[in-house]
């Protein structure tokens, strides 16, 4: 019986790690698009002003 759980903690932390890692990466892009876009938006509205 321990194998059997020692095999299913196995996989519970792989399944953690493998998200936290997912939700790392995206977060990553998430944050680098919202710097693009206000960079773009500030440049649209500069260029509108003048």
């Amino acid at each position: 019986m321990s194998r059997v759980t020692a095999i299913i903690s196995a996989l519970i932390i792989c399944i953690i790690v493998c998200l936290s890692w997912a939700v790392n990466h995206y977060r990553d892009n998430a944050i680098a698009y919202k710097e693009q876009r206000d960079k773009k938006v500030s440049e649209l509205k500069q260029a509108t002003a003048t």
